[in-house]
């Protein structure tokens, strides 16, 4: 029985997105260190050097739990884009209704 081509070619669409991110983030930290404007490095021995640093911190957990809980403050800073869920609006929109009622549940006559 000859495979499915629909299923190969998912998993070869995959595997180019996943390719495809892990390229994003080597982008995103190049541009980052571009960004920083760091006038200490000096060559690619230098960037090197920086390169080796980090990966010795990345080895301590307590250093990347500081880092991701940095990255997560910024992400949780950044103003929401989209529309939001809708348990969310609901939420919200019985929270209100309750307070213009004084606290009474919406239902109640």
């Amino acid at each position: 029985m000859p495979p499915v081509q629909g299923y190969e070619a998912t998993v070869e669409a995959a595997r180019r997105a996943l390719e495809a991110a892990q390229n994003a983030l080597a982008k995103d930290v190049g541009q980052a260190v571009v960004n920083a404007r760091w006038a200490f490095l000096r060559d690619k021995f230098d960037v090197s050097a920086l390169i080796d640093q980090v990966s010795e911190l990345a080895a301590q957990p307590a250093f990347v739990a500081k880092l991701h809980a940095s990255a997560d403050k910024a992400r949780n800073q950044q103003t929401p884009r989209g529309r939001p869920p809708k348990a969310i609006t609901a939420s919200a929109e019985l929270k209100t209704i309750m307070q213009a009622n004084g606290g009474a549940s919406a239902t109640a006559v």
